[in-house]
């Protein structure tokens, strides 16, 4: 995850400020955030190295159903639980792991040239950016909870390394 630094550096700077821009988030609670944030990054904790982690479950000054009902109403996405969604290796769609983490995002799904991306940070620029220009294909975006993206990615994880179990037993 290291190669993805300053993405992670990118995209959290940009959910931040998008999140007191939208009133969801007061100036203060996103300064003490940011300093546990950088503390994660500067431990190379890439994978709690998330300011909407800290935001909603170490400082509690986020309430997640608010910004899913921004992302519904204002944003105008769909909502997924990816608790419920049969999952596959990524593999098969070319996207390393790493990259998900990294902008809490994950490709669930693929219809011809059109993927279905689930994020919790749709609001930030240079994730929907980054892949935009990864899959430099047509993209539906779902808004989803940290804890359904978390899930997901381990579950993609525990998939992966199955996969590589079975390549070495070959």
């Amino acid at each position: 995850m290291q190669e993805h630094r300053a993405l992670i550096l990118r995209s959290n700077r940009f959910l931040g400020s998008a999140l007191v821009d939208r009133r969801l988030l007061a100036v203060g609670e996103l300064e003490s955030a940011n300093t546990k944030f950088m503390e994660a990054v500067q431990a190379s904790e890439f994978k709690r190295a998330s300011i909407l982690n800290t935001l909603l479950f170490e400082d509690k000054t986020l309430q997640e159903e608010a910004l899913l009902e921004h992302l519904v109403e204002e944003e105008g996405l769909g909502l997924i639980d990816l608790n419920h969604v049969e999952l596959h290796s990524l593999r098969s769609l070319d996207v390393d792991i790493s990259g998900c983490w990294a902008t809490s995002t994950i490709p669930f799904d693929k219809i011809e040239d059109t993927y279905m991306l689930a994020t919790c940070y749709y609001l930030s620029t240079p994730v929907k950016k980054y892949w935009e220009d990864y899959l430099s294909g047509r993209i539906i975006w779902y808004g989803t909870s940290f804890a359904s993206l978390t899930r997901a990615l381990e579950r993609i994880e525990e998939m992966h390394e199955a996969e590589d179990a079975e390549t070495e037993d070959d």
